[in-house]
């Protein structure tokens, strides 16, 4: 992982925008406890998911690697980290 210095923090209750490098796709999601919040369409991806090790901790502009079941480590890199109430 690529440490940046700035910017807040990935951690549960935010809402986080990713990009894929591989294929430059983004997602955003909140990383949280499945199930909560309910009054979103944002898919919510728990601390224990491989998403959610890779990308908590980690500060906008930072490089990680998503390890996929089963599959290969997958470089994201973390674009924006806003707390939910925030970003709604």
């Amino acid at each position: 992982m690529t440490r940046a210095r700035r910017g807040p923090v990935a951690k549960p209750g935010m809402v986080l925008t990713i990009r894929y490098d591989a294929t430059g796709e983004t997602e955003t999601f909140i990383l949280g406890r499945r199930g909560a919040p309910d009054d979103t369409d944002l898919t919510v991806y728990s601390m224990a998911s491989p998403l959610g090790r890779a990308i908590a901790g980690a500060r906008p502009g930072e490089q990680c690697n998503y390890a996929i079941p089963d599959g290969p480590h997958l470089p994201v890199t973390l674009l924006s980290a806003v707390p939910y109430r925030s970003a709604a």
